[in-house]
């Protein structure tokens, strides 16, 4: 549709520009997931590498006020994995998450079983994705989250942890504590991802035409309220469940 392309035309440049938009509001989920494989096509022609994917919305409590019924998902890229900071300076109104990302060891067809999709989780670890935001004070649709690239800006992963079938499943008892400069700020649970992150995954597959493909990395879905970005900060996140997982830390500057 015009309007659509029209949306997905003022959003390149508002990446491009690092500035926001007023949101329109109107876009249906599905229209979105197009404009979505559009961007992903364009950014592949570039020579961006997709490395995976993440979820959004995964918190069950604010479908109802948002008009959901599921998450939503986005691809990630060998260029937005960023290994011990980051440049706040790049990055629109951005927020930071602590997740539990998957590395995926196995190919797993969108018709999996949950335990099959648990033998297939080669590692998991603690991660921090960093959002961000085109629309003008966060103020947009969950369709319109999906044609801004599913706000997705970086992800910082941890040192992966070897995992079996049952601690993937036990990921939903795990805790999180996020630190920002040494300071307690936020704490969360593994079941408040759509239950567990293992569960989180299950959607993830199922909504995948062509399932997930080995050597795919899945970021889960934030662990707590995300909490804004600003230079000069020094975020850690700590996984703390059965298996020992090494924190993960991304430190934020002010200039590129």
């Amino acid at each position: 549709m015009e309007s659509d392309a029209s949306l997905a035309a003022e959003l390149a440049a508002a990446r491009d520009g690092r500035q926001t938009i007023p949101a329109r509001g109107g876009l249906s989920l599905d229209s979105a997931y197009e404009l979505a494989a559009d961007l992903e096509r364009e950014r592949v022609s570039a020579g961006w590498r997709p490395a995976g994917w993440k979820l959004g919305f995964t918190n069950q409590t604010r479908w109802s006020r948002l008009g959901l019924d599921r998450p939503i998902r986005a691809r990630i890229y060998r260029e937005t994995i960023w290994a011990e900071s980051l440049a706040a300076a790049e990055l629109v109104q951005p927020l930071i998450e602590p997740e539990v990302v998957f590395g995926i060891g196995a190919d797993l067809a969108r018709d999996a079983e949950l335990d099959a999709i648990a033998a297939a989780v080669e590692w998991a670890a603690a991660g921090l994705e960093v959002v961000q935001c085109h629309f003008e004070g966060w103020n947009m649709t969950p369709a319109e989250a999906i044609a801004d690239a599913g706000v997705h800006a970086a992800l910082a992963i941890g040192r992966p942890t070897e995992v079996d079938a049952a601690g993937a499943h036990e990921l939903a008892e795990a805790r999180c504590e996020l630190f920002r400069d040494g300071v307690l700020v936020a704490t969360g649970r593994g079941a408040d991802v759509l239950g567990g992150p293992l569960e989180a995954l299950r959607w993830l597959v199922q909504s995948l035409p062509d399932g997930l493909k080995a050597g795919e990395i899945v970021t889960t879905g934030t662990l707590t309220e995300a909490l804004p970005v600003e230079p000069g900060h020094r975020w850690k996140h700590r996984l703390l469940a059965e298996i020992a997982f090494r924190p993960v830390e991304l430190e934020v500057s002010g200039t590129g």
